[in-house]
């Protein structure tokens, strides 16, 4: 699978099973996905955003942290974009899955939301033109190539007000050994046999591990002065959240 070949896979993905490509809990799938697995999958965003802001709040409880521009990137269906809807006096969600953004708008006048825009963009930058006081994106990166991706967020960081703060989630090492990084690849990379080795007709979601040397470099770049960061796993990668400040 090349770099256009990502793409076109989350464009797909947002056609097929458009929930499932947000959260991969096989509730989501498009084939069992009802009422009681969407107020989940929605109230999972408003959880984790919650989480997101508290933590800023324990961190630096002398800044005040009430965005009146924030940007959810990688938004899909809207799970984070509506639960940011209550933190930020405008929310603006973007994608590159156009499938993914129609079940947003849905979700968005479902649940009567009227802070919220979602906008389509293109799979590499330039694709802002506003300036933002506030970034958040969550599993969002770890599925972008790593290249493309920090071009990305150097795109992102350039857009963030002074004085704004961010939150980021990305991928930094694979636990996989030196054997299953190989079978990984081989199926990222041909999605097909990867069905016909493993005899499994599901999705093989691409993964992608970025260089933290690089992602603190690109932050001073930027006067990004203060950051805060948890650290955890999921499957066989390991994953850092960042809590960002950028100098007033």
């Amino acid at each position: 699978m090349n770099k256009k070949g990502y793409t076109k896979f989350w464009k797909e993905i947002g056609q097929t099973d458009p929930y499932f490509g947000v959260l991969t809990h096989p509730e989501y799938r498009s084939d069992q996905f009802d009422a009681n697995a969407k107020e989940a999958f929605f109230a999972s965003g408003r959880l984790s955003v919650e989480r997101v802001f508290r933590k800023m709040k324990k961190v630096w409880p002398r800044k005040d942290i009430r965005p009146s521009n924030v940007l959810d990137f990688g938004c899909g269906t809207g799970r984070l974009s509506l639960a940011l809807s209550s933190y930020g006096d405008q929310v603006t969600g973007v994608d590159v899955s156009e499938a993914m953004l129609t079940e947003a708008e849905k979700n968005k006048r479902e649940q009567n939301i009227s802070n919220v825009t979602f906008v389509n963009i293109p799979d590499c930058p330039p694709f802002l033109k506003e300036k933002y006081d506030f970034i958040y994106s969550e599993i969002v990166f770890q599925h972008i190539p790593t290249d493309k991706g920090m071009l990305t967020l150097d795109h992102l960081l350039d857009h963030l007000l002074p004085g704004g703060s961010a939150f980021l989630q990305l991928t930094y090492n694979n636990l996989s050994t030196p054997k299953e990084k190989s079978i990984q690849r081989l199926i990222f990379t041909f999605p097909r046999l990867g069905r016909l080795l493993t005899g499994s007709n599901d999705y093989f979601f691409p993964m992608f591990d970025y260089d933290l040397n690089k992602v603190f470099t690109l932050f001073q770049k930027h006067d990004i002065h203060q950051v805060h960061q948890n650290f955890g796993s999921s499957g066989n990668h390991q994953f850092v959240r960042l809590y960002l400040n950028r100098r007033p």
